[in-house]
């Protein structure tokens, strides 16, 4: 890896100081102000951002607009997190890219602490669409929301809060009502929010939309996939018929936001709709199947409601085989509840710690087969199964997908 992209993966995740936008708004003032020309299309939520995000990208495309997109976490490569039309950057021309932030950075006076890796990251990928042209960007926000550094774009075209659950209670709250409160922060004044959020999290992202008079489209009251007949995407002024298959319930609601989100570009058609949901790529790591003797199943799920619709699928999908798990899971995630939907269908439940600096410690847990590594559980596991699933985290995924690879 190159000298400038060791340093960027060295940054801190977090800053330990302030949690402001201070330090995202000096640094892209000072690099790359023209940031605020961007139309942007912001998305947050507890899980399926990056799915959201990545369809709608392909949905645009299809439109003939040539957009950015920015995701996170990425799977393998630090590049898969900034892409273009349809192509991630190359390795050199993001070290081009970080370097000269790094040797730009402005001064940055003490009691706003060290910069962090989201912010240069983000520079990086403005000042990558801005020299290709683009002019509209596929934001999807980090942790949180309210302190994201997209809340930089005072009027996107849409904004999107996919789901709340509990999750880094440490940080944005220990009830989904503050956690709602959190993502309710890129909620913006008179521009379209479109969730799948239900509940007691969907009364807080209504409650502050009205006071903004941001307009509210929820799945599934007021969008929705319908199959009297034959698959249909009810949108809210339009239907559209399509003949796509989903793995999973969470596909066909991520997939319904993004075609949702995208009635709101002034140059979207219906064409373009329809195409891009057939044509946007599967992400690595979602309900990512390897076919062979046992077929493999990776999936990032990391709550337990993702858990839960992953293992219904897999027991939708293959029906009758038999089903091992391999987890892993990171210190702030809901371990033991994973742990249990997951002992709900098979005993061969195998967990060990990730390599992550966050990951879960064995205290607290029980129940399933503890091993070192997610390697060993997925060896332990191809004997005794049809279907091996693993899933926990990104990290256990990528984790198998590195090991799978040297495997052959």
């Amino acid at each position: 890896m190159h000298k400038s992209l060791v340093w960027l993966e060295g940054l801190p995740r977090f800053s330990v100081l302030k949690f402001n936008l201070y330090r995202a708004w000096l640094l892209l003032n000072h690099l790359v102000p023209e940031y605020r020309d961007f139309e942007v299309f912001f998305i947050a939520g507890s899980k399926g951002k990056g799915t959201v995000a990545s369809t709608l990208a392909a949905i645009l495309a299809q439109a003939g607009i040539a957009a950015g997109l920015v995701t996170s976490p990425h799977l393998l490569n630090l590049t898969e997190r900034i892409n273009f039309n349809g192509a991630d950057i190359n390795e050199e021309t993001l070290e081009e890219y970080v370097a000269d932030i790094r040797a730009n950075l402005p001064e940055l006076s003490q009691e706003y602490g060290a910069w962090i890796f989201g912010e240069i990251i983000l520079a990086a990928a403005f000042m990558w669409f801005r020299d290709l042209g683009a002019r509209t960007i596929v934001l999807e926000a980090g942790l949180g929301g309210r302190l994201d550094a997209g809340n930089l774009f005072r009027r996107p075209l849409a904004t999107c809060i996919t789901t709340v659950s509990l999750e880094h209670q440490d940080i944005l709250g220990d009830t989904v009502a503050k956690i709602a409160r959190e993502k309710a922060g890129v909620i913006k004044p008179a521009t379209p929010l479109v969730t799948a959020a239900k509940g007691e999290a969907l009364t807080v992202l209504r409650h502050r939309a009205v006071r903004l008079g941001a307009p509210v489209y929820s799945y599934p009251s007021d969008f929705a996939w319908q199959e009297e007949r034959a698959l249909a995407l009810r949108l809210p002024d339009k239907t559209l018929a399509l003949s796509t298959k989903f793995a999973t319930e969470a596909d066909k609601a991520n997939t319904a936001m993004a075609a949702c989100l995208a009635t709101f570009h002034p140059l979207m058609t219906d064409k373009a709709i329809v195409e891009g949901i057939k044509s946007s790529p599967r992400l690595p790591g979602r309900f990512e199947v390897l076919l062979g003797r046992p077929a493999f199943v990776l999936d990032v799920a990391h709550t337990p409601e993702s858990v839960a619709n992953l293992q219904a699928a897999i027991v939708r999908r293959h029906p009758g085989g038999k089903l091992a798990f391999v987890a892993g899971f990171l210190a702030d995630k809901r371990a033991t509840e994973m742990l249990a939907i997951m002992l709900s269908t098979t005993e061969l439940v195998y967990w060990a710690p990730v390599l992550d600096q966050r990951s879960f410690t064995p205290e607290g847990l029980s129940g399933g087969i503890q091993v070192d590594s997610i390697s060993e559980g997925i060896r332990a596991a191809m004997s005794q199964a049809d279907v091996v699933c693993i899933t926990g985290s990104f990290a256990a995924v990528r984790e198998a997908r590195l090991f799978l690879v040297q495997r052959g």
